[in-house]
Formats: structure tokens, sequence, C-alpha cells
């Protein structure tokens, strides 16, 4: 037979039961990590004298707010990197905020908090470690932009790196540190001079052109740091100056030993244009001779685009490559440069002769590509209708 629960007992967990909601509502407004309530870890990060303690404070708030989402941690945190006076904890405490969300910054206080600390910090490890934490927030960055043209002066390199970096993210709103960023162009770092050359090519800067020319002739003198180079052609394309300097430091680029190098050089002077004129010899031999297939389309590309004023006239070099071109794709590419040309080609009778060879190509796609091509040549184009004159109400 079962034992009656003494009274006392029942007595004693029914108090415990009841006293369990509040408790636990306790806990939400005031959540624990390591033992410690929330409470307890904002009042050493305002009042302990150990700058270590509050430091480890840092770290309390933000774990509280990632696993509990106690947001007055946040506002905390936003606190000591405005006020706290020990470089290491407002140094922790934008590393802590770097590590939020990016939905996080929503209506938060402590986004202004990163933005006013950008322009009032004086240490440089600190400035560093708030501007890393503002790159990872666009929004921030742009508002920020004045602060982190600013930080570019910075006597350490990684300051002066990792404001440009955050600068990238400001896009136009940041064209006004074009001032102090082409400077950096030639810094004696080399991750300040890469940092420098991705921001350039995305604030959309005043005197583009001279700084496109910078950047140019960079290309030839930094030919040991592959992904300074990368950069460089990638801004390029970005800011889309088309000097002759820098079409010709790009067909330089067909040459050059790395595939991704020539890639990106053929799809940057595809976007150019009859500007990259001078480079469609280069393009053109690029087409015949690359071992990578899409290298060759994109050449083929780049090609039709810079000679596309006179393309009629060099018809047939292109159309040279077919007989020796193992990929069906690069002969599809090069029919589509010549089938664009449309009715211009109609009395073009070797064009027209070498297309329906085509019509006999081992691949079908080769095969529909002639058909269209001859299709649009052979196509006279309807007169243009003149507009009807308006009638008088």
């Amino acid at each position: 037979m079962a034992r009656p629960i003494p009274r006392f007992a029942l007595a004693a967990a029914l108090t415990a039961l009841a006293a369990l909601p509040a408790a636990a509502r306790r806990d939400d407004k005031d959540p624990a990590f390591d033992g410690k309530p929330a409470s307890a870890w904002v009042t050493t990060l305002r009042e302990d004298p150990s700058a270590r303690k509050r430091a480890s404070a840092v770290d309390a708030l933000a774990r509280l707010w990632a696993d509990k989402r106690h947001a007055d941690g946040l506002s905390e945190i936003g606190r000591a990197l405005r006020v706290d006076g020990s470089a290491a904890v407002r140094s922790q405490a934008a590393q802590a905020l770097a590590g939020l969300r990016a939905e996080d910054i929503k209506a938060a206080a402590w986004a202004k908090d990163l933005v006013d600390a950008m322009g009032a910090e004086k240490e440089s490890r600190v400035r560093r470690e708030v501007a890393k934490a503002i790159a990872r927030f666009p929004d921030l960055a742009r508002l920020a932009a004045t602060h982190l043209a600013a930080a570019l002066k910075d006597p350490e390199p990684a300051t002066r790196a990792a404001a440009a970096e955050a600068l990238a993210l400001a896009g136009a709103d940041g064209k006004g540190a074009a001032g102090e960023l082409a400077p950096l162009l030639a810094d004696k770092d080399r991750a300040v001079r890469r940092a420098a050359v991705v921001a350039l090519g995305r604030i959309s800067p005043e005197g583009a052109a001279t700084i496109a020319e910078t950047m140019a002739g960079m290309l030839a003198a930094e030919k040991d740091d592959p992904e300074l180079r990368t950069e460089l052609v990638v801004s390029l394309g970005l800011l889309g100056e088309k000097s002759g300097a820098v079409v010709d430091a790009l067909a330089g680029l067909l040459a050059d030993p790395d595939e991704a190098f020539r890639r990106r050089a053929a799809r940057t002077l595809g976007t150019f244009g009859p500007a990259a004129r001078p480079a469609a010899d280069a393009l053109l031999k690029l087409a015949a001779t690359d071992k990578l297939k899409d290298i060759r389309i994109d050449a083929v590309r780049g090609f039709g685009s810079a000679v596309a004023p006179d393309l009629k006239a060099r018809v047939k070099d292109l159309l040279d490559l077919l007989d020796k071109e193992p990929e069906f794709e690069v002969r599809m590419a090069v029919i589509d440069e010549v089938g664009a040309l449309g009715y211009e080609l109609h009395d073009d009778k070797a064009t027209i002769k070498t297309l329906r060879t085509r019509l006999s190509d081992p691949h079908v796609k080769v095969r529909e590509a002639a058909l269209a091509a001859i299709r649009k040549i052979e196509k006279k184009p309807e007169p243009k209708k003149e507009p009807e004159p308006k009638k008088d109400p």
C-alpha cells in the first residue's frame, strides 16, 4: 500500500510550484550568464575598477543578447564604447557590436554609438575595431563616411586599411572621401593600397579618370600581389574610365600566365565598347589561342564589342576562327557576333557562304545559330514609319 504524502511536504511542493512562474518571469527580465544575472554584469561594466573584469562583462552581455535576446546589455555595451576609460574595454565593446547580425541594427541605439565613436575615438587601435564593426553594416558605413575619411590619415596602417574597407560599403555616400583615399594608392603598406583600390572603385569618386590611370600604372608595378592586381582590374571595370592607358594596361593582361587575369581583362574590355578598339587584335589572338573555352568566348565577345562600328570589315577575322575551334559554344559565340550585324551583310556572299557551311556543323546548336544568323542577314528591315503630325485640337 502506498504511503500518504506528508502534509508538510505537499505544502512545500505546492509553494514551489506557485513560485515558478514568478521566477521564470524574473529570469526573462534578468537572465543569467556564467552564474551571474545580467544586472550584475551591467554593474560590473559600469563600476568595477578592473578593466579586465569590465571587458569580461562586455563579453557576457553580448552572449546574453545572442542567447537570450537581452536588449539592455546592448545599450550598455554601446555606452562603454563611448565612455569607458580603458582602450581595451572600448575595443572589446566594438568587437562585440561587430558580432551582431545585420537585422539587429534596426532601431538600435548602439548603432549611433558606433558612428559617434568613429568620430570621437582618439586611440588608433579602438578606431580600427570601430571601423571593422562599421564595415559589417553598410547603412552605418554611409552614416559614418565623414568620420571614416578622417581615419584614413591614422598613423597605423591597419586602421587606415579598416577605414578604407568600411568606406567601400558606403558607395556613393563615400565619394567625399576620394581626396583622402587617392593618396593611399601609393601607401607603403600593401593592405592599405588594396583597401584603397577597392574603396575607390565603389564610391563613384570625382576625378575618376586620374584615379583609373593611376590604377592602370599599378597593374604593371604590383606583379607580386595577385589579390591586389585582381582588385585593380575589378575597380577599373567599376570606374568605367576608358582612356588609352587603361585599355593598354588591360590589354597587357590578355597574355598573362594567370587565367583569372586573362578572363577578367577580356570581360572588362568587353564592357568598354569601341573604346577598347586598341585591344581588338589582342582579343582576337586570345580568342584563337587560349586554352580555356570560357576565355575564348569572352575574347570573341570582347572583340565584337571593341570593333562594333567596323565589325563588318572584320567579319572574316571572326569567321576564320570557326574551322579550328573544337568547342561548339565558341563557334556559337562567333556566329552570334556575326549574325548581330543582320541586313548589313546581305550582300556579303562570302560570309553567307561560310554560315551555310555551318548548317552541317556536328552540333545542333551551332546549326540552329547559323540558320538564325542567315535569316537575320537576309531579312530586310521594315522601313521606319514617320510619326504622324499632331492634329490641332
